[in-house]
């Protein structure tokens, strides 16, 4: 069957595909925006260690987005205390979301009343904001703890990775 989807802001004509994944590697500093040749050169690094995946993408901007997990998405936690903070959690995210201010990522969590950041809970499934992100569609293998290193290295940053599942 054919038919015209939208995915990740691209329209794409052609067979469905029941589901993909997407590796997506960003900087775990949610503000922190590397040079575009450090950037360049990580993205570049990346697709040489997946030739098979699909899709390669490269944001960097000044400003964080939220790279998500999609349908892997389960809950979020309280990074201070454990507590399930899912309900309230939507309220700041699209408070956040809707701010003409995304770099201002800190908030109080209501169950023990301290400081934390969006990008610092604990989510279950990685998820976090960034201003600078790899994403690779349905990559063969996670990355290996020294390919994750050369990344590191390459982009000059340490990185999250979040799987996204559409």
């Amino acid at each position: 069957m054919f038919s015209s989807i939208i995915a990740h802001g691209t329209k794409i004509n052609g067979p469905l595909v029941m589901s993909d994944n997407w590796m997506i590697v960003i900087a775990a500093d949610p503000l922190a925006v590397p040079p575009k040749e450090r950037a360049d050169a990580a993205f570049r690094l990346l697709t040489t260690m997946r030739p098979e995946a699909q899709d390669p993408a490269l944001y960097l901007s000044d400003k964080p987005e939220f790279f998500h997990c999609g349908a892997n998405f389960a809950n979020v936690f309280c990074p201070l205390c454990g507590a399930d903070i899912r309900e309230w959690w939507r309220r700041p995210i699209d408070a956040w979301w809707k701010s003409a201010d995304r770099r201002d990522l800190s908030v109080v969590i209501p169950c023990c009343g301290r400081a934390t950041t969006l990008n610092d809970l604990d989510y279950d499934w990685p998820q976090g904001m960034a201003c600078v992100a790899i994403s690779l569609m349905n990559p063969e293998f996670d990355l290996e703890p020294e390919e994750r290193q050369q990344i590191e290295a390459a982009l000059g940053l340490p990185v999250r990775i979040i799987w996204e599942h559409i």
